[in-house]
């Protein structure tokens, strides 16, 4: 009996270790964007100011949030319209670079919550308009940090210019190999879904205000700020693939 199980355990060890191969080695990863996130992050836009922010306070913390989300290229910038305000963060990691599962476990939900922030409401997939353009639908969330206002939070994570569900994720995901065995629902889903291209093309883009993002989106100004962004593919009549 014992030897069965030893056998078993091997089998099971072995079929690991050839997924594994197959996904880093001969899953196919196709590049459709070909834009650069700085480019689609607008410059001059009539009414606003934009002030770049870093992704860490310092070269170090901007070195480490490198190391842990591994993108291949990341802006964040501050849109100030008077009393407005408006922070853009996108993320871009092109074909083989992560797993759909490692780069949607940085959002709001994991990050921030992890952090201090409790969340105090969630929609998933919500429809929109703007300028009767279709939005592809988005995550929105509200976050209370320790120190400091509620912050209104819209989000897009785009694979291969689809947007991927949340449905299934929960608050507060840990970090490490604990949160790998939490999120082993979410790598299923992701292989019924994704197959063996599990390092697919991606781009996270989120958008927080002290504002709702209904009245957000009730602003002129706001809503020329999110045309000027349709390069990320957040317009269904506008994809990056």
């Amino acid at each position: 009996m014992r030897g069965l199980i030893l056998k078993i355990g091997f089998g099971l060890v072995f079929l690991l270790v050839a997924l594994v191969v197959s996904v880093e080695f001969w899953a196919q990863h196709p590049r459709r964007f070909t834009g650069k996130i700085a480019e689609n992050l607008p410059r001059h836009l009539a009414g606003w100011t934009q002030r770049d922010i870093p992704v860490g306070e310092t070269g170090a913390a901007a070195a480490n949030v490198q190391g842990i989300l591994n993108f291949s290229q990341v802006g964040q910038v501050l849109y100030t319209h008077g009393d407005l305000q408006v922070l853009v963060y996108a993320a871009y990691w092109e074909p083989g670079k992560v797993s759909v599962v490692d780069a949607g476990s940085h959002n709001p939900d994991s990050c921030w919550v992890n952090n201090g922030c409790v969340r105090t409401e969630r929609k998933y997939a919500v429809p929109s308009t703007v300028e009767g353009r279709k939005l592809v639908p988005y995550e929105y969330g509200t976050y209370l940090p320790p120190s400091g206002s509620l912050q209104h939070v819209a989000f897009w994570h785009l694979v291969n210019g689809q947007p991927n569900r949340y449905e299934a994720q929960e608050a507060g995901w840990r970090d490490g190999l604990l949160g790998r065995l939490e999120r082993l629902p979410l790598l299923l889903k992701d292989f019924r879904e994704y197959g063996l291209n599990q390092k697919s093309e991606q781009i996270f883009l989120r958008i927080s205000s002290p504002l709702p993002f209904d009245d957000l989106l009730s602003k002129p100004e706001f809503r020329a700020l999110l045309i000027e962004l349709q390069g990320l593919g957040i317009f269904a009549d506008r994809p990056w693939r």
